[in-house]
């Protein structure tokens, strides 16, 4: 189940990833063109960064692949770090709960703004964070409950054998 949540994350990232460039693309193409252009492309395409920046945020932190301090991974007792890594995940999962009600809130809200080029109104706009809130969530509590931290890291500069050809530190 999880490596099929996995995959649809990371096909939804790859599509808005694309959607991005075939915007980007459109938008570097029609100044170069003798045609008026068209506003809603780089409305869509900053739209799209927002997007896919929350809805890979849940893909990331399950493959421990997101943005960490990697500090406590030298820690040379392996309770010290299943302690931080699941005291972390707990903290990721309750700021992904408040955002997540925040976004369902702003879904479900009934707000009558819209965006300025495309009309979209601004509660389908929020859709796609609530979602991707939602994951990251499910996967911070996943990570704390079923999986470890990584395996302890060799701090940088450390090797296999010293200069002389001994044993490491």
């Amino acid at each position: 189940m999880v490596r099929r949540l996995e995959a649809a994350e990371l096909a939804a990232g790859v599509a808005l990833l694309t959607m991005i460039f075939a915007l980007m693309l459109t938008q570097a193409l029609q100044r170069h063109l003798p045609v008026s252009g068209w506003v809603w492309t780089g409305e869509l395409a900053r739209l799209g960064l927002v997007w896919l920046a929350f809805a890979l945020a849940g893909y990331l932190l399950g493959r421990d692949e997101h943005i960490t301090l990697k500090l406590v991974d030298f820690a040379p007792m392996a309770w010290v770090r299943r302690a931080v890594w699941i005291l972390a995940n707990l903290v990721v999962a309750a700021v992904c709960v408040g955002f997540a009600l925040d976004a369902v809130e702003l879904v479900f809200g009934g707000s009558p703004m819209s965006t300025p080029a495309l009309e979209i109104p601004m509660s389908w706009v929020y859709v796609i964070p609530m979602v991707g809130l939602g994951m990251t969530t499910l996967r911070a509590l996943a990570n704390a409950v079923a999986t470890g931290p990584p395996a302890a890291a060799t701090p940088p500069g450390d090797t296999e054998a010293g200069e002389n050809g001994e044993a490491g530190r």
